[in-house]
């Protein structure tokens, strides 16, 4: 009877620990989501004070009180009665390859331990066991690629006579105006997947065909610009090379690196005082990485920003385009596609953003120390790839691009969608937006309101 007494009391006590283990995993999963719904107003203050209160209060809704908190330690377990571990990034495993979310800060890890009673076996002397689940959890992806940012001016996202936008993601005009989404005759906005074209204000069209129609008078989402929360690449001193050769960055003493005629370049990442100009006929190659443009060194100098013309061929993998100024008393350059390849023959641009990284997803960013309006312009008739995010959050982008992306963001200040005619008679307006994010370690950079866990 003594033996089966003690094989019955280890049961029952295994089984309220497996129990407890579940309760724990349970209070882990609420409190990963309760700290990721709060990523987006931490922005990139990591284990911020709100995530903390959030992360806690999940337990205290779910009875557990005076949990002890420790923030961003790769020590994840506790001899405390109830413990709570917050890293942001995640730290626990140690290494990407026991963890893909590894040192990642759009991921947030939380470790719950509890001392655990136990009642038969204390006739052994254990009274307490340990018991530790974790979890991690992430804002899910946003259902929207189209953010209009201006606050209250008319035609903050205008649509040109016969221009069309077809979108299977979300567009959110954020003004306030009562025309603050414009579409001209016979114009066309056609949005799918049970999304939605909102609008802060009001809109004001003419013969124009709408699908779904507007909806008004919205909330400003929060936050109100979905890439706020990047952290700017850092801006150090100009770089040169031998022409012809491998540049890394440029001096730019009187103006940007120009690269016109029939030469073929390899460009390396780094800062380009003055900016880029790609012209007709030039082939060049774009390595891997950052690429910031600064203002020219002399005020009088011409900024390119960074600007292709048509008829060059321009390719690069994992390449991000960090547009800025060094003071507003220089000339500023804008990112510019004219015509992408119009002409060009065989030639083309083929740009993709990086897959993984800070910048994940992040093609083309204009800081917002740099309004100067920009221009995308291309066509997969004329071989254009442009993929990635496009982040101008002062600066208006006038826009037409139907290329062969897998997933296209657009959020700027102002954006117009605008209708072209050539001088050969070629027509471009139509604009295909995508939203394939499989290539992208982390999902879609724009973020949504939820918290997901995702182990």
């Amino acid at each position: 009877m003594v033996a089966i007494m003690s094989f019955m009391g280890l049961a029952v006590d295994l089984g309220y620990l497996r129990y407890m283990k579940r309760e724990m995993q349970k209070l882990a999963d609420a409190s990963a989501i309760a700290a990721a719904v709060e990523l987006n107003q931490c922005g990139s203050t990591t284990n911020c004070t709100a995530m903390q209160k959030a992360a806690q209060g999940a337990l205290t809704e779910n009875g557990y009180t005076g949990s002890t908190l420790t923030t961003q330690t790769s020590t994840c377990t506790s001899t405390s009665a109830l413990a709570i571990v917050i890293n942001n990034p995640p730290l626990c495993l140690g290494s990407t390859a026991k963890d893909p979310h590894y040192n990642n800060n759009h991921y947030i890890e939380v470790v719950v331990s509890n001392e655990v009673p136990v009642a038969f076996t204390q006739i052994f002397g254990v009274k307490t066991v340990p018991v530790i689940a974790r979890a991690e959890a992430a804002l899910g992806g946003g259902s929207n690629c189209i953010y209009a940012l201006d606050p209250t001016d008319s035609d903050s996202l205008q649509v040109d006579a016969f221009a069309s936008i077809n979108s299977p993601c979300g567009i959110v005009t954020e003004s306030s105006s009562s025309s603050a989404f414009s579409c001209g005759w016979f114009a066309s906005v056609k949005v799918t997947n049970s999304n939605k074209n909102a609008v802060v204000g009001n809109d004001s069209d003419f013969l124009c065909t709408t699908s779904p129609n507007p909806t008004t008078g919205i909330s400003v989402p929060t936050p109100a610009d979905p890439l706020a929360y990047l952290t700017a690449p850092t801006v150090g001193a100009c770089g040169s090379g031998p022409a012809g050769g491998p540049y890394t960055g440029y001096n730019g003493s009187g103006s940007g690196l120009s690269l016109t005629g029939a030469i073929v370049v390899t460009l390396n990442p780094g800062v380009y005082c003055g900016g880029i100009t790609i012209g007709n006929g030039a082939t060049v190659t774009m390595n891997a990485g950052t690429y910031i443009m600064t203002s020219p060194t002399l005020k009088t100098g011409t900024a390119y920003g960074f600007t292709v013309d048509e008829g060059s061929s321009v390719t690069g993998t994992g390449v991000t385009i960090y547009n800025t100024t060094s003071g507003a008393t220089y000339n500023e350059g804008p990112i510019q596609f004219n015509y992408t390849s119009f002409g060009g023959g065989a030639s083309g641009v083929d740009l993709t953003a990086p897959t993984s990284g800070s910048l994940e997803g992040i093609l083309f960013w204009q800081d917002k120390a740099n309004t100067t309006a920009s221009q995308i312009i291309g066509t997969s008739s004329w071989n254009t790839v442009l993929e990635g995010a496009y982040y101008f959050p002062k600066a208006k982008i006038t826009f037409a691009l139907d290329g062969l992306e897998n997933y296209t963001i657009l959020d700027a200040y102002q954006i117009h969608m605008e209708f072209f005619t050539f001088s050969d008679g070629t027509q471009l307006g139509s604009s295909q937006l995508y939203n394939n994010y499989g290539s992208l370690a982390d999902g879609s950079p724009v973020h949504g309101v939820g918290g997901v866990v995702v182990e």
